[in-house]
């Protein structure tokens, strides 16, 4: 398995690179970043990081909970 560089996981990019509209590339779609949400849950104090981004293929906006690590470990590359 392939190591990933920290620095390039989806949760470091919208954590400290991504501000404004950013396009990325995750796997084979492109996506630009539009907002970070916080999501306070109710059953503790904790916090969900939602990234909203826009789905060019789908041509359509989606959410990412960066706190899963499913998706918050995944590289991304930031385009342009």
């Amino acid at each position: 398995m392939k190591k990933i560089d920290n620095k390039r996981t989806f949760k470091y990019a919208v954590a400290f690179l991504y501000s404004g509209y950013v396009q990325f590339r995750m796997g084979e779609k492109i996506y630009q970043f539009v907002n970070t949400v916080y999501d306070r849950r109710n059953d503790s104090d904790d916090y969900n990081t939602i990234a909203v981004c826009y789905d060019y293929k789908a041509m359509k906006y989606v959410a990412f909970n960066i706190s899963d690590p499913k998706i918050g470990n995944k590289e991304v590359d930031t385009i342009g």
